[in-house]
Order: structure tokens, then sequence, then C-alpha cells
């Protein structure tokens, strides 16, 4: 196990204050006699929750001890920890090190730590690890075992309730403990369709699904379990009835050890998409003072029942129709969206959780005598994810990572390990960060996080920002009464730009972004002419139409259709040095070739030429001066040399199209050196962020040579084939399962495979009817882009 890292700068992680509202409560660790002494923290986790734990350890002059595995080497919790623990390969032999309880008890006693902080996920609320860290002689900083495994098991929780609490209302269904489908299926037909399958070990969206008919039940079911055991170590189901119109609302509870349990008020989780929370705000717009009253008390008996020590949270649904709530189950840990519960309250929930860890006492504590619940907050978990493909994972580099200019002010907090240069693996969960922002109130509050949304750079790899912006600003987040509905109801309106429906026009124009960008952005000034490095006396024909200076630009979005534009640059004779008119011309693309669809058997050599032909002619025959003009100019350019990785270089820019002024932030690999006239077919990427729209647009920009060089491989795998027969992988992933025998016969839309990534489960299915072949087989890992099965 190799160490690395050093303490870094106290203000690294410092949550900051204005002078508008005071600094979270931190509770200082307690002294004397009944108290523990904890010098020396392990977190047992990963990501930005460990950059949270840090943090607070900071404040109370604890030394952090962060543990990593070698996949995840550039996240920003090694460095930030006093110290760092490799627990070498996610894929080793001994399966997931953060999964791995001996290793973990082992790291511990290495560094000499005093307590183990588990974060959530992983082993957070596994009472076995609890129990192995508490034998090993050090403080586990969470509940007690026995309350884990009664009520961190939602089959546990819910008989141990209806035992020993009545009153509290819970959901019907299944009270058995049989994990047969048969059993199963007879159980939800006496509940009643829709029901829903969760994992009973776990939370955070993994193995739940919603089943709506009996005879999908047997195969949601092994989804689930399969999940389920990868995600948590154990496969365990439950099965209850689902309700439709319905809230999801949970209760934040702190306890001490000494019989103390308090609520710290509500959570509304009920913007969610696969059962996963992705906005979370407090206080509930929907609750009543009275609902309120009574879900916190029903909180804080279940939590003296087991006189429950540390945080935990107490899950309920609310039925909008009448109000009414139901029991769901209890996290026995720190939520992933506590920081919203600290921004009203005041009170740094970490802190409490080490406090109560070292045995003090709430009742000295006189900043828990009245709770507050000032002001509005929301979270929004930044994800990794493709929400046009059904949230599919991303994976890639993030080659510019900014944090909104506004965000060192006391009521705007990023949470995250991630900087400019991270990579995003297949080996961990997709969430880039947590953005949260307070306000006196809830629409000032969405006012606020929509503007520090627009303004949060993070380009390089796909993600929800967009939809996030698009959720906080529809009309039914606006309604307090909004479900767990609220997006796949509104699906197809949350995929739209909610800044603008001329999406596809805009992008046509901004195409003069990468042009602009090459031209000025890094004083390569030369022109683009296809023949300009001639010797010296040797007789060209200078004055051809095709000889002009000109980019070809692609918008690299599936979603958008939107094909390359050719722009033809002409210095301004009038303007400053960094002004051009620019005209644009759209290109039509293979796909668009009435010769080629009738010439399938064409060579890529062929084809190749036959479009540098038809664009050449294009330009001869005056679609210059029949195209659009628009006049650019580059205003300001700032480099960001500090946020520059390897090869790429990053600046802020204010641009001029058309006498409207934009704001941008930039990521190229483009080199300063780089001619543009250059006949290699590589592409010079340009990653543009454009608040005003809310997101970035990724560029490809070629000259007029290499872009048609580049179409050879694509040419060569298109003409004459059927790519609608074969499915590659849409990203690295693990084959989990072969659903079909090579030779069998399948339909179109079929599903064939189900691969995983990121710690989701995604189904394969084929697009053409055929004979199904594959030489993948299950437990394979996948990269990109290989093939994973065909029909013929």
């Amino acid at each position: 196990m190799a160490r690395t890292g050093q303490r870094s700068s106290p203000d690294a992680r410092r949550i900051s204050a204005s002078h508008s509202r005071p600094p979270l409560f931190v509770a200082q660790l307690p002294s004397g006699s009944g108290s523990q002494t904890i010098n020396r923290v392990l977190i047992a986790n990963r990501g930005e929750i460990a950059c949270r734990i840090i943090a607070t350890c900071r404040k109370l002059d604890l030394t952090s001890i962060a543990v990593y595995a070698e996949e995840d080497a550039t996240s920003r919790h090694i460095s930030e920890a006093d110290e760092a623990i490799s627990l070498g390969s996610i894929s080793q032999a001994g399966g997931n090190p953060f999964l791995n309880v001996q290793l973990l008890v082992d790291v511990a006693r290495s560094v000499k730590a005093d307590a183990v902080h588990p974060g959530y996920g992983y082993l957070s609320e596994n009472s076995t690890f609890a129990e192995a860290i508490r034998a090993a002689g050090l403080i586990f900083v969470g509940p007690s075992a026995q309350a884990m495994s009664t009520l961190g098991d939602k089959r546990n929780s819910k008989d141990y309730l209806r035992k020993n609490e009545p009153r509290i209302p819970l959901i019907p269904g299944f009270t058995g403990s049989s994990q047969n489908s048969a059993d199963l299926e007879t159980a939800a037909e006496a509940i009643g369709f829709p029901v829903m399958l969760k994992a009973s070990a776990g939370g955070g969206g993994k193995g739940m699904r919603i089943v709506r008919e009996r005879s999908k039940l047997k195969d949601e079911l092994l989804r689930a379990q399969s999940e389920a055991q990868r995600s948590f170590g154990s496969s365990d189901c439950i099965l209850e009835k689902y309700i439709e119109e319905a809230k999801h609302i949970e209760i934040q509870i702190v306890g001490d050890s000494h019989g103390n349990v308090l609520s710290l008020w509500e959570r509304e989780c009920s913007v969610q998409r696969r059962h996963q929370k992705v906005i979370e705000e407090t206080p509930s717009p929907f609750l009543t003072p009275q609902i309120r009253k009574e879900m916190s008390a029903a909180a804080v008996r279940i939590g003296e029942l087991l006189h429950y020590e540390g945080a935990g949270t107490v899950e309920f649904v609310v039925d909008i129709r009448d109000s009414s709530f139901y029991f769901l189950e209890v996290n026995t840990r720190l939520q992933v969206e506590h920081p919203i519960t600290e921004e009203v309250t005041g009170l740094d929930v970490v802190a409490l959780q080490l406090y109560a860890a070292a045995g003090g006492k709430f009742k000295d504590l006189r900043n828990l005598d009245q709770i507050p619940q000032q002001g509005h907050a929301i979270e929004c978990r930044l994800c990794a994810e493709d929400p046009g493909r059904d949230f599919r994972p991303e994976n890639g580099t993030i080659q510019l990572w900014r944090e909104a200019t506004h965000s060192t002010a006391r009521d705007v907090r990023y949470e995250t390990a991630v900087q400019s240069g991270a990579t995003i693996s297949i080996y961990f969960d997709p969430m880039i960060a947590k953005i949260v922002v307070w306000a006196p109130t809830r629409q000032l509050a969405i006012a606020k996080m929509s503007k520090v949304m627009a303004n949060t750079v993070c380009a390089g790899v796909r993600t929800n920002q967009l939809f996030l912006q698009s959720c906080l600003l529809h009309d039914s987040f606006q309604n307090p009464a909004y479900t767990t509905s609220l997006i796949p109801t509104h699906l197809a309106d949350l995929l739209r730009n909610p800044y603008s429906s001329r999406l596809k026009e805009i992008f046509s124009i901004l195409s003069v972004v990468p042009g602009l960008v090459l031209r000025e952005g890094y004083g390569n000034r030369s022109t683009n002419k296809p023949f300009k490095h001639t010797r010296r006396a040797f007789r060209t024909q200078h004055f051809d139409p095709v000889n002009l200076d000109t980019t070809i630009t692609k918008v690299v979005d599936a979603t958008l259709a939107q094909q390359p534009v050719l722009s033809v640059w002409n210095a301004s004779q009038t303007r400053s040095a960094s002004t051009y008119t620019v005209s644009l011309i759209p290109m039509t693309t293979n796909e668009d070739s009435t010769e080629q669809k009738s010439t399938a058997k064409n060579s890529a050599a062929h084809e190749v030429s036959r479009q540098y032909n038809a664009v050449s002619n294009l330009l001869r025959n005056g679609a210059v001066t029949r195209a659009p003009t628009h006049e650019v100019c580059l205003r300001q350019w700032q480099s960001l040399s500090n946020q520059d990785v390897g090869s790429w270089r990053t600046a802020s820019a204010e641009l001029v199209i058309d006498q409207s002024k934009i704001h941008a932030f930039i990521a190229t690999n483009a080199s300063s050196t780089y001619e543009r006239s250059s006949s290699k077919a590589e592409a010079q990427r340009i990653l543009c962020h454009l608040p005003a729209l809310g997101t970035y647009i990724e560029y490809e920009a070629h000259s007029l040579l290499s872009y048609h060089e580049s179409l050879r491989e694509e040419v060569a795998s298109t003409v004459g084939s059927a790519a609608s027969k074969t499915v590659k992988a849409p990203m690295p992933c693990k084959v989990l399962s072969v659903l079909k025998q090579k030779g069998d016969q399948v339909k179109a839309g079929e599903v064939v495979m189900v691969i995983e990534s990121m710690k989701m489960e995604t189904n394969i299915s084929i697009a053409a009817e055929g004979t199904f072949q594959t030489s993948i087989k299950e437990g394979d890992a996948v990269d990109d882009g290989k093939v994973l099965c065909w029909v013929e």
C-alpha cells in the first residue's frame, strides 16, 4: 500500500462565509471524562464525500487520511487529505477494495487511525463493517451495528416497526422473505399492480424496478437482484405497493450516545430519474406546518427506539391526494443531499457526527436548543450522463472545470472532487459534483441555482447540466405539488433547451466561433488557403474561387443532426484586425447524397473525391456570394493557463457576432503552430461553454483537405454496409449477460445483452431482424466502440 500526499492549504476546501450569513456551526469535539479521543480520521470512501469530510476535519484540526483506487488517481480528495493510501486496483482479485472489510480495517490500523468515517454508499450501512471497526479498537462514525442491521435493511426495518411502533404508517407490501419469483408474483397480485421491487440492503436508486404487470416481474426481479448484489453485497429484494402520485420527503435526524435524538427538518427529493434523486430542496414547498411536525415526530420516535447515534435519514412517501405519509426506509448514514440541511439550519452535520462519535452530549450544545429552518436551499447533482439516451452514463476527461465566478459567496457552494483534467471513469458513480445554493425564498433560490448552473463550466464530458436547468425552469417544478413522476411525465419538454427554441439556427451561426478561436485566440493569424505554402515563383491559380480562407466546422452532437458548415473568412477592411466578415454555407453530408445511395459499390476513395469536387464546384458556382454573412470580432481573450491540462489550452473570451456580445469559455487542443491547411485527417477539437445557452458545445474544425480526408474511414465503413445490423458498445463496460445464443433468430428492438457501466445496468437491443451472432461472453470487459453483436 503506497502512501502519498501532503497537507493542502487550509483554504483549499473551506466552506466560505460572507457578511450576510454566519458560517456553519462546527461542534468542537468534547473533552473530559466519558469522551473518546479522535485525532486521526480515516475516510473509507472517495470523491466529493471524502472532500466534504476532509473539510470538516480541517476545521476541527483533525488529521484526515484518504484511501483511493489506482483508477481514481486524479481525484481531488487524494491531494486534499493530510495523508493518502492506495488500495490498489478496483479490479483486483479480491474485488472492489471499497467493499473489502478486512482490507479497510487493516489500513485503518496500519495508519493508526482513531476513527473511521464511512461516508455514504459502499460499506456505510454495512453492520459487519461497523462491528469490525469497533472490534479493532477504533471508533466507527455512525450508529451501532444493531441499529444498522435493524434499520438499514428495508425488510428488517419494516418488520421491526410493525412490531414495536405500529403508529408509524407503512406502505402495503409483501411481509415474507421469499425471493422466489412465483411467491412474489402471487404477492404482487394480492397487493395490486403497479408494485415496486427494491434492494433491501441499500439505496441510491440501485436495485429498484417498477413492475406494472405479472409477466414482467420475473425478469425485473433478476435485474434488481443482480444490481443489488454488485452494489451492496446482498441480492435480497422487497416488494411493496407503488404509489403513483407520490412525493419523496425525508427527515434528517441526529442522535448522540446519551439518548438524545433531534430532527433537522425535511428535505424534498421528488425530482428523480431512474429512481435516483437529481434535485433536492428544503423546506418542502408542499408540507404544511402540521404535517412537517408529524413527520419529524415520527422520525425522532424511530431513532429513539434504537438509541440512534450519528446522522441518519428517515424517508417517507407522501401521497399528494390526501397528504398521508408512509414510512419508506432509514438510511443509517450521511446522505448525499445533507448540504441543503446544513444551509437552512446553519449546522455542520459532519461535525455533529464526529461530536456524537466522540461521546459528546447534544444537550451541551446551545446551538441545538432551537434548530432553525431559515430561507430555502436547493441542491443539483451534476452527473456524467446523456439525458437524451435514457440517462446513459458517460465517461471521459473534463478538459475545463470552472465554478461560477460568484461561487465564493456564502450562499453558493460546490461539493466535488474534480478539476480540469479529471477523468470520469466507468468504475465509479457518474456524479461529478453537487451544487448547492441558499436564498431567502424558494423563487430566489431557483433563480440563483439556474444562474449558477448556467455559469458552471464542465466541458469535455456529456452531462445533465442543461437538463437540470430545464427542470428548474419548467412550470411543473413551480407547482409545490410536483411528484416523483415530474421527469418521466415531462421528459420531452425537459430535453429541450430552456433558453431558446431556435437551437439549430443559433448553433449554425455559432459555428463561426471555432474559426475565430483558431485565427485570433492563439495568435495564429495566417490564412487557411489550401495552396499558400507553394515555393516562390511557382505558378498556382491564386485567384481560383476555391483558394479561399475557409474552415469546416462540425457540431459533435448527434441529437442536433447538424450539418457541417463551411465558413469563408474575409478580414475586415474598415474595422480592427480581429474583425472578419464570414459567409456560412451548410454542407450536404454523404447521407444526403443521391448518387451515393444509388451507387452502393462506390469505393471510399471515389466517394471522398466526389464529395470534395462537390464542394469545389459549390464555391466556383458562386455559393459564397449567395450565402448569409456575419460580422464577427474577438473583443477580449484571457488565457486560463492555470486550468491547462496536457496539450489542451483554456481561455475566457468575449466575442461579438453581428453586434451581439457573447461570453464564452474555451478549451481546445489546437496548437498555436497548427496549420489549418493541413491535409491530416485529425480535427481540432474546440469546446465552447456559453452561459447564455447553459451548456457547452463541442466542435470539430477542419480545413477543406483534412475534412475530406477524415471522411475516408467513415465512408469506407458505411458504403455498402449494413450498419443497423451491428451493435457497438456505447461506452466502456462490462457484459453482465448475453441473452441470446449464436444462431438464434431475433426481432428488431429485442434486448439481446445487458451491460454495466458506472454502477448502472443498460439493456442492449438489436435494430434489425436476423440471426444473432457475437464473439462476446458474459464477464467480458469491452472498450467503447467495440462490436458487441450483429445479425446476419
